[in-house]
């Protein structure tokens, strides 16, 4: 004689079984793409950032080359004020997404601490502070750089 056949004896799985399994899978798929999205998305600014280092050494390289040819020097230099053709074409090579700029020049006293007082011309004594910065264009990779710049005196040029 034949026994009565238990359905819940089957191997196969219940509906809800499947939908909890589908459930945990895609969780766990999302989990990786947004891992994977924020790995790219952070190469991409270590690379901004170590592209605009290596330039904004080069924009001051390009600044001090240009201000040892004398007479360059720009007493009270304002914002980009470097920023000229023989600045710019020593960047050779710079991609297209950076921006090269310079904030106003501060002079700064034989001390070694910055003028704030008296007029620009007579503040200024041949020494400047210029804050350098070089910037991608979506803003993801900043990098700046400080430098003093100082007039070139020789026989020829007289120095106060």
């Amino acid at each position: 004689m034949l026994s009565p056949r238990d359905t819940r004896s089957d191997a196969g799985a219940t509906l809800v079984e499947v939908l909890v399994s589908l459930i945990i899978l895609s969780t766990a798929g999302l989990a990786v793409m947004a891992g994977l999205q924020m790995s790219i998305l952070t190469s991409d600014i270590h690379r901004k950032q170590s592209t605009g280092g290596a330039y904004v050494r080069s924009y001051a390289e390009a600044i001090e080359k240009y201000l040892n040819t004398n007479g360059n020097y720009v007493k009270c230099a304002g914002a980009d004020a470097y920023n000229v053709n023989a600045v710019l074409t020593e960047l050779d090579g710079l991609p297209s997404n950076f921006t090269p700029h310079h904030a106003a020049a501060a002079p700064i006293a034989g001390d070694g601490s910055v003028i704030t007082t008296g007029s620009c011309p007579s503040r200024d004594t041949g020494v400047q502070r210029l804050r350098l910065t070089m910037v991608s264009n979506d803003g993801r990779g900043t990098e700046r750089l400080t430098i003093v710049v100082r007039r070139i005196c020789d026989t020829g040029t007289a120095c106060d």
